[in-house]
């Protein structure tokens, strides 16, 4: 699978688009298992945070497998709020460190630290982040 992150991080649910890959975050190790493994990397991470309620957020998924598919360099991470209150707080605290109060919020990190976001139904804005922070 080339360097497809779910062989890489042991990430056992993620959805494919043409050229890139969504990781849907279902646990705790598997967080922070990417979490770490990009600390040490200077490659693009993109935490989408959205929730099974919110309608910008569903608004945004056909945009976001297209942006996904234009940025294969990028490591795109979905994090479902709600859901992962089923696997206790851990998820709802990524959330609340990163400040994701208003969903979607995208949050772009480097090397483990926070360089930038969007908050709000903006896929141009999106687009436009992705642009200048990926190289």
């Amino acid at each position: 699978m080339g360097s497809n992150v779910s062989s890489v991080h042991d990430v056992p649910s993620s959805a494919e688009t043409k050229n890139g890959l969504v990781v849907e975050m279902e646990s705790r190790r598997q967080w922070r298992s990417l979490f770490d493994s990009m600390k040490g990397s200077n490659k693009l991470l993109v935490i989408d945070f959205t929730a099974a309620w919110c309608g910008p957020c569903k608004a945004m998924e056909p945009r976001v497998k297209e942006i996904v598919s234009r940025y294969p360099e990028a490591v795109f991470a979905r994090v479902d709020v709600d859901r992962f209150m089923l696997f206790g707080m851990y998820m709802q605290d990524v959330a609340g460190t990163y400040r994701a109060n208003t969903l979607p919020a995208f949050v772009f990190v480097k090397r483990g630290e926070e360089i930038d976001r969007v908050v709000g139904a903006k896929p141009d804005e999106l687009v436009y982040k992705i642009e200048k922070h990926r190289v």
